[in-house]
């Protein structure tokens, strides 16, 4: 999960996506131009959709079914509140770690970056699933399976434990949410890959490939193919997901390399938005028109002025936190009360617990492998710094560092 920072180039309500720019030589991707630190939307966007993967959960946990989810109403089962926001992290994500390849100095220290960003809070999160949450929810590890868990927790995997919350309204998984962030990293390693080859300059190629990814996607539901439980499908994730997930990553990457060419403008957003909806009455509608409309959307708000929401991490980042801990404390709650509880109750609990346990990974874990001026970006910014001009110097390290961590 990658964050950037980028400014606007306004005119009046039409402008352009803004560009993210190093002096350094980097991935094969040509930098553009110079941005201020603090001017967009990015963080409270995350975070907000971390939330909304909560209260999405907050059906399925506390009744047993997300069949009266509104969103998954609404679009007669396409969508669910809890999927939109998962589908709107790869996005963004796309967006953003493309834009940390450009500047990172080699794949090698893009990848560093990556890992250090995911892996010491993912582990910290399963050792604790371990400690913790198991022996609340009456689960059982086998001693022979410890041998698998960490091979699970290598791969960004939740391990499966037996008779786990067994009385809750959904029996089963402890961390249900875990699942996206291995297809998240591969990912990553995508984009290693790409930018290695210099590929992230073939952008006409990228589009032709997500227009590609779409059509797949679309066509892989209507014939109903199932694959997956292999060895590949072991190592590299479910292809029914793929076929889901990488087209929104890839409409990320081409957003980003074709940031030049899109106007984002309350009109288009409205437009979007309206062909949203109207793909709710149509079978797959989401499937073939989310990723293009989709992230216009997301990128309209990141960037839209009105919302003057660019220090909503100035205390922190807890987006992560937030995403890793809220459906096992929603599931301890729920064992707690032994019955079903209305979605709004089971949110309003578990929410503030839930961005505790984020403030508490952020500040304990996370904080301490992100570069330094990601960390200390909240005193500048408190300061008025996102108010003035900054140097050459101070500019670019802010920028990596946002896009980094």
């Amino acid at each position: 999960m990658g964050y950037c920072a980028t400014s606007f180039d306004e005119v009046g309500w039409n402008r352009r996506i803004p560009s993210l720019r190093t002096d350094a030589l980097t991935l094969d991707v040509k930098p553009k131009t110079e941005l201020p630190a603090t001017s967009n939307n990015f963080d409270a966007l995350r975070l907000g959709l971390a939330v909304l993967v909560i209260y999405s959960h907050s059906y399925a946990l506390g009744l047993g079914s997300e069949a009266t989810e509104p969103l998954y109403r609404l679009t007669r089962g396409q969508m669910s509140l809890g999927a939109l926001a998962v589908d709107l992290f790869f996005v963004l994500s796309g967006y953003l770690i493309t834009a940390s390849a450009e500047k990172s100095s080699s794949v090698g220290s893009y990848l560093k970056k990556r890992v250090r960003r995911i892996y010491p809070a993912f582990i910290v999160n399963a050792i604790l699933s371990v400690v913790i949450v198991v022996p609340l929810a009456h689960a059982v590890i086998a001693s022979p399976a410890w041998g698998n868990f960490a091979l699970q927790t290598l791969r960004l995997c939740e391990f499966e434990y037996s008779s786990a919350f067994s009385a809750n309204p959904f029996p089963g998984p402890i961390n249900g949410s875990l699942w996206s962030i291995q297809y998240e990293f591969w990912c990553y390693l995508g984009v290693a890959a790409l930018a290695s080859f210099g590929l992230l300059r073939r952008k006409w190629l990228l589009l032709a490939s997500f227009v590609a990814s779409v059509g797949v996607s679309v066509l892989w539901q209507v014939k109903g193919i199932v694959l997956g439980g292999k060895f590949l499908g072991q190592l590299l994730g479910s292809p029914q997901l793929w076929a889901r997930m990488l087209p929104l990553y890839l409409a990320g990457v081409v957003a980003y390399l074709f940031r030049d060419r899109i106007r984002l403008n309350a009109r288009g957003a409205v437009l979007a938005l309206i062909v949203l909806i109207g793909a709710s009455f149509v079978s797959l509608g989401w499937t073939l028109v989310f990723p293009a409309a989709g992230t216009y959307l997301a990128l309209y708000l990141a960037f839209a002025p009105w919302l003057r929401l660019h220090g909503a991490a100035r205390l922190g980042d807890f987006s992560y936190g937030t995403y890793l801990y809220a459906f096992p404390i929603a599931q301890i709650i729920m064992s707690r009360f032994g019955h079903e509880v209305p979605p709004w109750q089971l949110f309003v609990l578990a929410t503030p617990l839930t961005l505790l346990a984020a403030i508490a990974s952020w500040y304990g874990v996370e904080r301490w492998f992100v570069p330094r001026a990601r960390r200390n970006e909240a005193v500048r910014s408190s300061a008025g710094a996102q108010a003035v001009a900054v140097t050459r110097s101070s500019a670019r390290a802010v920028l990596e560092a946002r896009a980094d961590s």
